[in-house]
């Protein structure tokens, strides 16, 4: 059956029908619209018999979740620890995991031939999650052991421009040299680094935590950038979407 996916991240909702592949997958901003407006974008992506959704947005879930009813008429599938996963959870904190990074999760585990797999997810806050290889001969399932979050490109240069007193907004770049000629390229190169090396020293840490060896998946709308300058293995918009779905088939 066509099925509606739904992922409300913090500054924008995205929102696809797979019917075999996924269709134009729909941006919509965060904001504080009506359920009428909602029920109208979500039909936008297609026609669709049932729904899921991740959402770390609680102002915003219940109003989705009745736009989905109202799309597909159906009772939407929505992401949390509760559901049936593909591996344990050794997560000490089930409860306040967010559903973005559970989707996440579980959509690079599909990917991985039993190695452990990285999944960062890089829009307004970069996330890492982390599930652990296969273990040898399946006797037990493979773990989400948790992960990282750190601050998005686009939060730093805010945060920077807003609790300073001259500095201003700037462009994001990565320019030639880490020594800026001027104060927008000294905040360019400042900030650039700091993610790239921040990012680079982080998943160097996390897959030597888990042997190693492991499958790097990257979404979010930094993650092709973040590809060019990191050892990432694949990029997959859609992997939170992808998740949503396969945690409703389960």
């Amino acid at each position: 059956m066509p099925f509606l996916a739904v992922d409300a991240g913090n500054s924008s909702v995205k929102a696809a029908v797979w019917d075999g592949a996924w269709s134009e997958v729909r941006r919509y901003p965060s904001d504080g619209a009506g359920l009428a407006v909602w029920t109208e974008r979500l039909r936008a992506a297609g026609r669709a018999d049932l729904g899921g959704i991740a959402s770390v947005v609680p102002r915003l879930t219940e109003t989705l979740a009745q736009a989905v009813r109202d799309v597909t008429g159906a009772e939407p599938v929505q992401v949390s620890a509760a559901l049936p996963l593909p591996f344990r959870l050794a997560y000490r904190t089930p409860l306040t995991l967010g559903a973005d990074r559970l989707a996440a999760a579980v959509a690079a585990h599909a990917l991985t031939d039993g190695r452990a797999v990285v999944a960062i997810d890089a829009g307004t806050a970069i996330t890492f999650d982390v599930v652990s290889a296969e273990p040898p001969g399946r006797r037990s399932q493979p773990a989400f052991l948790g992960g990282a979050i750190l601050p998005g490109p686009d939060l730093l240069r805010r945060a920077l421009a807003r609790d300073t007193g001259q500095l201003p907004d700037v462009p994001w770049a990565l320019p030639a040299s880490p020594i800026g000629g001027s104060t927008v390229e000294s905040i360019q190169a400042g900030l650039s680094v700091l993610v790239l090396d921040g990012v680079a020293g982080l998943l160097g840490r996390t897959v030597e935590a888990v042997g190693g060896d492991a499958l790097v998946v990257a979404t979010g709308g930094w993650a092709p950038w973040l590809a060019e300058h990191l050892a990432v293995d694949r990029v997959v918009p859609t992997l939170v979407l992808d998740g949503v779905r396969q945690l409703a088939a389960r």
